[in-house]
């Protein structure tokens, strides 16, 4: 039977939230809070489903997003690319982050094929915070979210 080799993945919108992300991939494990510099948090995608825009990271110097590391295994990864709608919607990349510890690692992250800029939906905005907060990210950025304009 072949090694399973588990990836590093970092989520930044709606998987931070554990139940959402433990239905999506069931034998995920946490591993803690992150950052990545140079990008900020932005709605590039339209949804119909969430009613508004969906979470990307976009390059901005100035600015860092904040998420969570998940260790995942293949199982999980390919349950990830049909949430996610790989590759019309999202797509893999890979980024450099920073764990709460200050390590620097390579992980897994999808970035959307933009649209535009959109407003989410307040229901999604509330699962991104609800993420957010439990994995303790830095209040400041709750803040951010929390002030955040949406559609409904």
């Amino acid at each position: 039977m072949p090694d399973i080799v588990p990836e590093i993945y970092f989520a930044y919108a709606s998987n931070m939230d554990p139940k959402t992300f433990q239905r999506r991939c069931p034998g995920a494990k946490a591993l803690g809070r992150a950052r990545l510099p140079g990008h900020r948090l932005a709605f590039t995608r339209y949804s119909r489903q969430r009613r508004g825009g969906s979470a990307d990271i976009v390059v901005d110097a100035s600015s860092e997003v904040w998420g969570v590391l998940y260790e995942i295994d293949d199982a999980c990864l390919a349950s990830m690319d049909k949430v996610e709608g790989v590759p019309t919607a999202y797509r893999r990349e890979w980024v450099t982050v920073f764990a709460a510890q200050g390590q620097r690692l390579e992980a897994i992250t999808y970035i959307a094929n933009k649209m535009g800029e959109f407003l989410p939906g307040k229901a999604y905005l509330e699962v991104i915070m609800r993420g957010a907060r439990a994995h303790g990210l830095p209040a400041e950025y709750i803040r951010m979210l929390e002030q955040s304009e949406t559609v409904l």
